[in-house]
């Protein structure tokens, strides 16, 4: 009697199995609203995606984020330089202890203001690539960290066969350079503008052309190129009677604070 009743129990319970299942199939379908397809069409992207670009593309945001806080890092220290000169704290001599200028006589009021030290300037009034090209071993002998150079304003033509026979000899000039100071951080100054109301020559209306030549010859070669036109906006007080030279006051106030930042010196 006893075995009777559990086989009873047994397929009583059996029974229900099939009914449990489909009352749980029935709880967890997905409601009618639900777009399935969409839900499959996002799952096969992720299989589809190439894990190695993913990793790619994460390492360049971080890279990217790495180099924006550096560079910022390098602004403070620059500004901090600027702000002990301004104070009175430090001199343009010491701040700039690393950079060597040569070039023509708006290089040369630097050592006639008494601003740089005299011994890091290879400068002289009307000065050409002919001046560059003499000096060459002379520069050289310092090793200098940095090297700024500003010349061609004394060669400015109005001929474009001038225009491209001095970016042929200033290439070739750089090249020397690079092969005698490896080390060294060699940077050309595009030219300065002039005041125009008052340097009335022809051949300055073609200062951007040849800043743009600069330019472009500053990629060939692998050397920086400073443009420092936007110093001079708003500034033709500064400028002598010629339109050309410019007051030490500029030099100390607008234009060294300008170089100190935009080459991050002392970063």
């Amino acid at each position: 009697m006893k075995r009777f009743f559990l086989v009873i129990v047994c397929l009583a319970v059996l029974s229900l199995i099939p009914l449990t299942g489909f009352i749980i199939s029935r709880s967890y379908r997905a409601p009618k609203d639900i777009d399935l397809d969409a839900g499959r069409t996002l799952l096969q992207t992720y299989d589809d995606l190439d894990v190695e670009k993913v990793q790619q593309t994460v390492a360049q945001i971080e890279q990217q984020r790495l180099e924006k806080l550096a560079k910022e890092n390098r602004a403070l220290k620059t500004q901090e330089i600027i702000n002990l000169i301004q104070a009175g704290k430090l001199t343009y001599r010491k701040a700039l202890s690393d950079l060597y200028i040569a070039g023509d006589s708006l290089m040369a009021g630097l050592d006639v203001y008494g601003i740089l030290n005299a011994s890091h300037i290879f400068a002289e009034v009307s000065a050409s690539l002919s001046h560059l090209e003499k000096n060459l071993n002379a520069i050289a002998a310092k090793n200098p960290p940095i090297l700024l150079l500003h010349y061609g304003l004394n060669m400015i033509d109005t001929r474009d066969v001038q225009l491209n026979t001095f970016i042929r000899r200033y290439t070739s000039l750089l090249e020397q350079l690079k092969d005698m100071l490896p080390n060294t951080r060699i940077v050309v100054s595009l030219l300065f503008p002039v005041d125009r109301s008052k340097a009335t020559q022809d051949q300055y209306g073609r200062i951007g052309d040849y800043n743009r030549a600069l330019r472009e010859m500053c990629q060939s070669v692998g050397v920086e190129a400073l443009d420092s036109a936007s110093v001079f906006e708003g500034h033709n007080e500064f400028y002598g009677a010629d339109g050309i030279h410019l007051s030490a006051s500029f030099y100390r106030n607008y234009w060294l604070v300008y170089l100190i930042r935009e080459l991050e010196i002392g970063a």
